[in-house]
C-alpha cells in the first residue's frame, strides 16, 4: 500500500463489520504472529487474525525492517526499508497513513503485542477519536526503563541486538526507546476507552547478549515486568487483567483463543460507553 514519499507497507485485512480490529507487532516482528497458531489444549486455534476476521474486519501490516518468522528468519521485503532508528511517533504516523491510503476508517480496537503496546498508546493518545478500545497483549510497558534501574542498559542493548543471521542486516528495525517513552509521556492524555491487558504466564528466556552468570539481571527483568503490567491495568479503572499460565511473551500464538476473547470484551464495553 503506498503511503506517500515514494514509500510502501504491507497491509492484509480480512472480515468485514466495525469498529476495524488493528493488529500492532512487537519489537522486530513483522505481522507474522499474528496469522500463526501453536495452540494446545486447552487453548485452541486458529491463529488470532483468521479467528477474528470471522466476525469482524481485522488488519495486520510490516513495519519498515521487521522480521519473518521464516526459516532462517529474513527482514520483510513487504514495506519499503525506512532510516533507522525510529521512534514511536514514527510508527504513529505511518500507520494513520497507511489506514488512511487504504480507505480504512475509524473507529479501531488497537491490539498491541510487547512494544506494539506502546505504538498503540500513543496511537490512541494522538488520534482520540479514532480509537474505540486498546488490549495491550504482554505490552512493554513506558515505566520499563525506570523500573530496570541499572540494569536497563543490558536489557535495551539485547532488546536492539538482531539475531545472528540478521546481524548484518542494515534496514533491521531499531527503535529508540527512550524517546518513544517520552513522546508518550508528553502526548495528550490516554483516552477514556476501556482497555485490558493480558500477562505472560511463563518467565523470560534469558537473551544470548546476557551471560549465563549474570542471574540477577532475569529476577529483575521478571519483576520490572511485572510491574509495568500493574501500570497498565492502572491506566484504566476496572481494566481486567488475565495472566496467560503456560504462555510464553507470544501469547497471540500460544492462547490466541485469549487475544480473540479479550477483542471480544473490549467490543462489548465500547459498545455499552457509546
Amino acid at each position: 500500500m503506498d503511503i506517500g514519499d515514494g514509500r510502501h507497507l504491507y497491509l492484509e485485512c480480512r472480515g468485514q463489520g466495525g469498529p476495524t480490529i488493528v493488529l500492532e507487532s512487537g519489537y522486530h516482528d513483522s505481522s507474522d504472529p499474528w496469522v500463526q497458531s501453536d495452540a494446545a489444549a486447552p487453548a485452541v486455534g486458529p491463529a488470532v487474525l483468521a479467528a477474528l476476521a470471522g466476525g469482524h474486519r481485522v488488519c495486520a501490516y510490516d513495519r519498515p525492517g521487521t522480521v519473518r518468522h521464516s526459516d532462517p528468519p529474513s527482514i520483510s521485503d513487504r514495506s519499503t526499508p525506512a532510516a533507522m532508528p525510529r521512534t514511536a511517533r514514527d510508527v504513529v504516523n505511518d500507520l494513520h497513513n497507511l489506514l488512511e491510503a487504504a480507505h480504512i476508517p475509524g473507529p479501531y480496537v488497537l491490539v498491541g503485542h510487547s512494544l506494539g503496546g506502546v505504538f498503540a498508546r500513543l496511537y490512541a493518545q494522538t488520534h482520540p477519536n479514532e480509537v474505540r478500545a486498546i488490549l495491550f497483549v504482554d505490552a512493554f510497558s513506558v515505566e520499563m526503563p525506570a523500573l530496570m534501574g541499572a540494569q536497563w542498559p543490558t536489557y535495551k542493548e539485547s532488546l536492539d541486538t538482531p539475531s545472528p543471521q540478521l546481524k548484518d542486516t542494515a534496514s533491521f528495525e531499531m527503535i529508540d526507546i527512550e524517546q518513544s517513552v517520552g513522546q508518550v509521556a508528553t502526548a495528550p492524555a490516554l483516552p477514556d476507552v476501556p482497555i485490558m491487558v493480558l500477562t505472560k504466564g511463563d518467565p523470560f528466556v534469558p537473551p544470548s547478549s546476557v551471560p549465563p552468570e549474570k542471574a540477577e539481571f532475569s529476577a529483575k527483568l521478571e519483576q520490572a515486568w511485572l510491574q509495568g503490567q500493574s501500570e497498565l491495568v492502572a491506566l484504566r479503572p476496572q481494566t481486567p487483567q488475565v495472566v496467560a499460565a503456560g504462555s510464553d511473551h507470544y501469547v497471540q500464538i500460544h492462547q490466541p483463543d485469549l487475544v480473540v476473547a479479550g477483542v471480544e470484551l473490549l467490543l462489548r464495553r465500547a459498545a455499552g460507553n457509546r
